[in-house]
């Protein structure tokens, strides 16, 4: 059984609210499908999706390597997709390109679990790999009152983790927010702050040691290198967490080598795909620090990799970040978060699996790249 075409989707979905990031607010999501068809007519569905801030990337260059590296994809047999997925960082075409590795990573991942008959998450992770995860709340850089009543509406839904952005205002503004929320929902939901890299070191430790009584479960990259954000972790009482200063296997060393976080923050999208992001929980675990998978604001296809990611890891301490996305197609289902009592909304295996009709619609409607097996053979003979 081989791959016999390849198709390319690109989409550009503006988001409801502009997503702050390291480099600017992001108010319309771009990225691409790539699907992978075998002989036989099944289908393995991956995304490239580059996120402002993370790498240099951008969406035309990874759409370039993914037409590049179909000439290297066409034709792959099944037996090959394991060896294929560990060599990606080597292929010539995506070398540069971590979302477009993503995007394949995830197609192939898609059809070796499809053969197998067993979910991502066990291909992954095997016997250790849970059928549902708990996920947390996103909220913006709103207003203190509007935070506030955002918070309580998502823990009205269910939500028992909360992750607030914060940055963009002065240190004390932050602080004052942060205060409002919990007052807000009180003692018994859990709370993290997102800085993306947008405080000094002085105002990291202000605002961190003003907050000590608030009770946060860690915050992830209040400045933008790791020398600093050790001292800051050195400084302050609030666990931190490294993100954007993940890009790979190595970077992730630095991180620990350096002593700068105590959480590692892991987006499938930004390092290469579910492989190398599995390596690098692996590492984090050798080191005893705790890792949290997050999504990139992409569309259920790159959402469910993260998803099946989160569960390969079996328990773990925090929430993961799965429940913000883009949705480029018409009424693009998606797994929508159940409520438990006690754990709050969890998102569970398998109820993601099916995109709909609309998104076949879709796909085929978008579709502006075509690699297919026959016309490649006759071109050879």
């Amino acid at each position: 059984m081989r791959i016999e075409r390849i198709r390319l989707a690109p989409y550009a979905c503006p988001l409801p609210t502009p997503w702050p990031s390291a480099e600017g607010p992001v108010a319309v999501r771009e990225g691409v499908i790539l699907t992978l068809e075998e002989e036989g007519g099944r289908v393995g569905l991956g995304e490239s999706a580059p996120f402002p801030g993370f790498g240099l990337e951008t969406i035309a260059s990874s759409v370039a390597a993914l037409r590049l590296a179909a000439r290297y994809l066409i034709g792959m047999p099944r037996d090959r997709y394991l060896a294929a997925v560990s060599d990606l960082h080597r292929l010539a075409p995506v070398m540069a390109s971590p979302s477009a590795r993503h995007a394949i990573d995830l197609a192939l991942h898609d059809l070796l679990a499809q053969d197998r008959h067993v979910s991502m998450a066990r291909v992954l992770g095997g016997d250790r790999a849970l059928d549902e995860v708990p996920i947390n709340a996103a909220l913006p850089r709103l207003p203190r009152r509007e935070l506030a009543l955002a918070a309580a509406t998502a823990v009205a839904e269910g939500y028992r983790t909360l992750k607030i952005k914060v940055g963009g205002v002065s240190t004390a503004e932050d602080v004052d927010r942060v205060r409002a929320v919990r007052d807000q929902v009180g003692a018994d939901v859990r709370l993290r702050l997102d800085a993306n890299r947008s405080w000094s070191e002085t105002d990291s430790v202000e605002a961190l040691q003003a907050l000590d009584g608030v009770g946060l479960e860690y915050c992830e990259e209040p400045v933008a290198d790791l020398e600093t954000m050790a001292r800051v972790r050195a400084a302050t009482p609030v666990r931190l967490a490294a993100d954007e200063s993940l890009t790979d296997l190595d970077s992730a060393r630095r991180v620990l080598d350096e002593g700068a976080a105590d959480v590692l923050v892991l987006k499938p999208m930004a390092l290469g795909g579910l492989r190398p992001a599995g390596a690098i929980a692996s590492l984090a675990r050798e080191h005893g620090v705790e890792v949290v998978v997050t999504t990139m604001l992409e569309s259920p296809v790159g959402r469910r990799g993260a998803l099946h990611l989160a569960a390969s890891l079996g328990f773990t301490r925090y929430a993961h970040g799965l429940a913000v996305g883009c949705a480029p197609w018409p009424a693009a289902p998606h797994a929508r978060p159940l409520a438990r009592p006690g754990s709050g909304r969890v998102l569970r295996l398998g109820d993601e699996e099916d995109l709909g009709t609309d998104f076949r619609i879709w796909q085929g409607a978008q579709s502006d790249f075509e690699e297919n097996l026959l016309e490649e053979e006759e071109e050879k003979a």
